[in-house]
């Protein structure tokens, strides 16, 4: 069997499998308010595809992921380089950085919502999510750099070519990791987020709606479309950051 085939049928054969098994459960619980079929949830997610409504929702949710992600990024490096470099930062920032892991998603979004509008809510969430990984990765890749090669750079490179040549190429491929997984924890967080701030528009506000509705097969639509342009922004991100990583090889 051709190479691309054989991937295709491993791909196609689990899915098939799992739809089968999908409809037989759907059919004995005979209840599309308990459990819809997948024909019911295809129904469901073209009318979503088709309306104006649903776009405009998942068109701010993608902008609300990426913005709160870039931002998370930025400040997720900017603290590992303070607290690898500078000592009293890291003392005094760690216990932060503990607690942010530690606090309950839906807890920082409540928080939030006293004192920031219900649209800027899940960036925030996304931001404070994707900190902590982003930092520590970081941090720990900076402080186990090759101390030789360091040294080396001190005396053959400016501070440009040291970071360039020599700091880089430690770090990045780590960053690149933990960058791809923090993807994954934004999207969990906007989502989240949007079902507690309950903006004008975005996946999480469309998927309270259907629990008001009892619109079981849509929230199923919206759940899978999630797990689909997840997989895809993902998917496309870690191509980007294999493209960028390749430079520092």
């Amino acid at each position: 069997m051709h190479p691309i085939l054989r991937k295709i049928f491993k791909i196609c054969v689990p899915v098939a499998a799992y739809l089968l098994i999908w409809q037989l459960l759907s059919m004995i619980v005979g209840s599309s308010l308990l459990l819809p079929s997948p024909v019911d949830t295809i129904r469901a997610m073209f009318s979503i595809v088709k309306s104006t409504s649903g776009w405009q929702s998942i068109g701010i949710t993608v902008f609300r992921i990426l913005i709160g992600y870039v931002l998370g990024c930025i400040l997720g490096v900017i603290l590992a380089v303070l607290t690898a470099k500078i000592k009293v930062f890291d003392w005094l920032l760690m216990p932060l950085r503990s607690l942010i892991k530690t606090t309950p998603i839906t807890s920082f979004a409540l928080i939030l919502l006293v004192s920031l509008v219900s649209g800027v809510v899940p960036i925030v969430v996304a931001a404070i999510v994707v900190i902590p990984m982003i930092w520590q990765t970081t941090e720990e890749a900076i402080l186990h750099r090759d101390k030789q090669l360091l040294e080396m750079a001190d005396i053959y490179f400016s501070p440009l070519q040291k970071l360039r040549y020599v700091s880089l190429p430690q770090v990045f491929p780590r960053f690149l990791a933990t960058a791809s997984t923090a993807l994954g924890f934004a999207w969990k967080a906007v989502i989240t987020a949007e079902i507690l701030a309950l903006p004008k528009f975005g996946i999480g506000r469309q998927m309270q709606n259907t629990k008001y509705y009892l619109d079981v097969p849509e929230l199923f639509a919206w759940t899978f479309l999630v797990i689909v342009l997840s997989v895809a922004i993902e998917s496309l991100l870690k191509y980007l950051l294999k493209k960028a990583g390749e430079r520092y090889d």
